[in-house]
């Protein structure tokens, strides 16, 4: 595509995830970064007509990032500059290669692209809302049995089972919006190796 060949390196989306779980999610502000910072690599390539550009200010979608209530706000912008550039460049790149399934039947192939900013910022925003009630619910709790130790208390009653059913719920959440995170990984991943 271009005379001058840039190379984009691929995102290792298993050891970004290891190093979320191990980090206890303190790794996600460094993924958003490093992914803004690819995105920017990949702004560099030269753009066809009518095709936006995935540039972008790294470092302040970073410190959005950082930031309880800023983080579904750079989710966001991060799917709607790769899913934009995929859905554009779509036509100005060449056809991908045929291939046949089991009964010689041609399979149309489409290029991988992310989902919908508007759809992911939802499982995003309620994600990050059931952490924070599943975090307070906890931080309630140790403060209950350290102050009284008894597991009498009402508010124990009530903080409890909501924080236990919130940390169920907010796994549910969370393992959909990996599953998300991965979609747009190869998706940048299959881009990148093709251009």
């Amino acid at each position: 595509m271009n005379r001058y060949k840039t190379i984009i390196p691929t995102i290792n989306f298993k050891l970004h995830l290891i190093l979320f779980f191990v980090t206890g999610t303190l790794w996600a502000p460094i993924y958003n970064l490093l992914c803004f910072l690819s995105l920017n690599k990949l702004a560099k390539l030269p753009l066809s007509e009518g095709v936006p550009s995935p540039k972008n200010s790294a470092i302040g979608n970073f410190l959005l990032a950082l930031s309880f209530i800023g983080a579904p706000f750079a989710f966001f912008r991060r799917f709607q500059l790769l899913n934009s550039y995929i859905a554009e460049m779509n036509s100005h790149l060449k056809p991908l290669p045929k291939t046949e399934d089991e009964n010689g039947k041609e399979i149309i192939q489409e290029r991988l692209n992310c989902m919908k900013p508007g759809s992911f910022v939802g499982f995003a925003i309620v994600t990050f809302f059931l952490i924070g009630i599943i975090v307070t619910s906890y931080i309630l709790v140790s403060l209950f049995i350290v102050r009284y130790s008894s597991w009498g208390n009402e508010a124990l009653l009530i903080l409890l089972p909501s924080g236990i059913a919130a940390t169920f719920v907010g796994f549910g959440f969370s393992v959909r919006t990996a599953k998300e995170e991965q979609k747009w990984v190869k998706a940048f991943n299959a881009l990148a190796e093709e251009l």
